[in-house]
């Protein structure tokens, strides 16, 4: 694991962050679109079997799937692309907004 010292967070410029954003973005595996949407296809069909269709369960566990996939993104973007340290969650939210997105 990397560890990082605990410093404020620097503000990039939008050049920078999307130059950097760019850079980190040629590093990243690619997968196929096709195989994704299968995958994916099959995911939700099979959620929707076995909640035996009560939309309400299937999208509640849409959700909970769909947010642990957000949090490893997110934790994978900061601790590959050597990220300052932010102490609040609108710094953290600048920097991916920037960078990764």
């Amino acid at each position: 694991t990397v560890e990082r010292s605990p410093t404020y967070c620097i503000i990039m410029s939008k050049s920078a962050a999307a130059a950097n954003g760019t850079l980190l973005w040629g590093k990243v595996p690619k997968a196929n679109a096709e195989l994704f949407a299968l995958t994916y296809g099959a995911l939700v069909t099979e959620i929707i079997r076995d909640q035996e269709e009560d939309l309400n369960k299937v999208n509640e566990q849409l959700e909970q799937i769909g947010y642990s996939i957000g949090i490893r993104c997110v934790d994978e973007f900061l601790a590959k692309s050597n990220a300052p340290y932010c102490k609040t969650m609108a710094e953290t939210s600048e920097i991916l907004a920037k960078t990764a997105f």
